[in-house]
């Protein structure tokens, strides 16, 4: 293992990912449903290129998900394979690189359709139907108008339909049979104009693990893959395990007296004598500053409350008056140290946030490491500022 010295660091865990995809799996129809990944924003920040290549190489993955182009790109010059696709608005040069590199395109708005038929490019694209989120794609009364400006036009490859469910977390929904009724109309439609799309696509995770998802050729599973549900304060029927571990070390412990006051601000005061530990870690490096008084970290299979406010780059815990603490001791404040797991749901429920937060907020400028088969496969280093 890399010695870190008195530095945070994050491990990875691709055998996590794996299980995840498993749990995914065991709800979708192998004859029917393939898996497209949703590996955007650096998979959620859990590092996108050793997870996608982990999915593609070990868990037969074979198509993938990202918000932009610079995503896709990152990918395919990462040796992926599988076809990418692109959800958000991309430019007329992108598009032209992309059919190159079988990148997919989103259409999300008529005008794009115009520009990609004027300047007479090849494209492929799935079309994003707006069925209630109210953030992308053609509303239910612009897909006449696609139809007819697609019917004879060679070169724009019409490969999929999806849609994104706004509420499919929320127990006892109606708004996503709403959704999929306004999906399906758009669908008989295109189809009674001859035209054929290969994939269906609407299954998010909580949509996955709530709905019936037989009408869909692939299901599009997210926040699943990193071990978090949809909802951190939710039942879900996976059985997911969180992939990421946000780690440091005890870098000073000291003995205080009572009525000592700990960190800015001076909200926590000891009320005996007691040693407090300060430990390597802050907001910079992805511990959110609401756990200032509320969150817990791991030292030995123990958890200790966090004692005052959290800092840019140390927090301080109360060990007690006769802790067997020692400085280089390792201090787990999300993931696994022994029997116990601080998870980004756990963390996510003190703040009142959600596990995608948590996540995409780990902090870019420390090293992590990824793990498959217990052994270090990937090792990126932080930016350092």
């Amino acid at each position: 293992m890399i010695n870190f010295g008195f530095s945070p660091h994050i491990e990875i865990s691709l055998d996590n990912v794996l299980h995840n995809l498993k749990q995914i799996q065991s709800l979708a129809n192998p004859h029917r449903n393939d898996i497209m990944a949703v590996v955007k924003d650096d998979a959620y920040g859990c590092g996108a290129v050793p997870i996608a290549n982990t999915l593609e190489k070990h868990g037969g993955v074979r198509f993938f998900t990202v918000a932009r182009f610079q995503e896709a790109c990152t990918l395919r010059n990462s040796g992926i394979t599988s076809p990418i696709l692109v959800l958000g608005k991309s430019t007329l040069e992108q598009i032209k690189e992309g059919w190159n590199k079988r990148i997919v395109f989103t259409l999300n708005d008529l005008s794009d359709l115009k520009e990609w038929i004027s300047n007479q490019l090849e494209v492929r694209f799935h079309l994003n139907v707006d069925t209630g989120m109210g953030r992308l794609g053609l509303l239910p009364s612009e897909i006449a108008t696609f139809c007819e400006q697609l019917k004879f036009i060679s070169g724009i490859h019409f490969e999929g339909v999806f849609t994104h469910m706004a509420r499919a977390d929320e127990p006892n929904t109606q708004s996503v049979d709403r959704q999929l009724s306004i999906l399906r109309q758009a669908l008989a439609y295109i189809r009674s104009q001859g035209l054929s799309p290969q994939h269906i696509h609407f299954g998010n995770s909580a949509t996955l693990m709530r709905f019936d998802i037989k009408e869909s050729t692939l299901v599009r599973p997210g926040i699943a893959l990193y071990g978090c549900n949809p909802d951190p304060a939710q039942k879900f029927p996976l059985n997911l395990r969180p992939i990421a571990s946000l780690k440091s070390t005890v870098v000073k412990v000291k003995q205080v007296p009572p009525e000592t006051e700990i960190s800015y601000g001076g909200n926590y005061k000891t009320s005996s004598t007691t040693c407090i530990a300060t430990i390597a870690l802050g907001y910079a490096h992805g511990l959110p500053r609401f756990l200032s008084n509320r969150g817990e970290v791991l030292i030995k299979g123990k958890r200790y409350r966090i004692a005052g406010n959290v800092t840019m780059d140390y927090i301080m815990v109360d060990v007690g008056i006769d802790p067997h603490i020692s400085v280089g001791d390792e201090v787990v404040a999300m993931g696994f140290q022994g029997d116990d797991c601080i998870s980004p749901d756990e963390i996510a429920c003190l703040g009142n946030t959600i596990g995608y937060e948590v996540l995409c907020h780990l902090g870019p400028n420390i090293d992590r490491i990824y793990l498959l088969n217990d052994s270090i496969v990937f090792n990126e280093k932080g930016s350092g500022f």
